[in-house]
C-alpha cells in the first residue's frame, strides 16, 4: 500500500469545495433534511456523490500509485470528517456509502488517457 496523503488531501479539499458550491444552490427543503420522495434533494445527493467521485479521481491523479486506494481515502477523510459534526439523517450515510465505491471509481479511472511520457530531445 502506498499513500499519498497529499494526493488525499488534495482530493478531499476539491470534493469539499464541490460540494460547498452545490449547497449554495440547494432549495432550502434539503438544507432542512433531504427527503428521497423530491427529485430535487435527489438530484442533489447524486450531485454531492459525483463530487466525491470527482475527488477520488483528483487524488488518483495525483498519486500515480495504488490509484484506488488514494480515492477511496478521499470519501474516508470525507466521512472522519463528517463525524465532527451533527449526526446525518439515514439517507446520507447510504449516500456516503455510495460514495466511498465512486471515489474508489474515480480512482482507478484516473489511469484513463494515459499519462504521457516525457519525450527525449532527438
Amino acid at each position: 500500500m502506498n499513500v499519498r496523503w497529499m494526493a488525499v488531501f488534495t482530493g478531499f479539499l476539491v470534493d469539499w469545495f464541490l460540494s460547498l458550491l452545490m449547497m449554495l444552490f440547494a432549495p432550502q427543503a434539503y438544507l432542512a433534511g433531504p427527503d428521497l420522495t423530491r427529485p430535487s434533494d435527489v438530484l442533489m445527493i447524486a450531485l454531492l456523490t459525483l463530487s466525491t467521485g470527482i475527488g477520488g479521481y483528483i487524488a488518483g491523479r495525483i498519486a500515480r500509485v495504488d490509484r484506488t486506494l488514494n480515492g477511496f481515502l478521499v470519501a474516508i477523510v470525507g466521512i472522519l470528517i463528517g463525524q465532527l459534526g451533527a449526526s446525518l439523517p439515514r439517507v446520507l450515510i447510504l449516500a456516503s456509502v455510495v460514495s466511498c465505491g465512486l471515489a474508489a471509481l474515480g480512482g482507478y479511472l484516473s489511469r484513463f488517457p494515459a499519462e504521457r511520457s516525457p519525450q527525449s530531445p532527438k
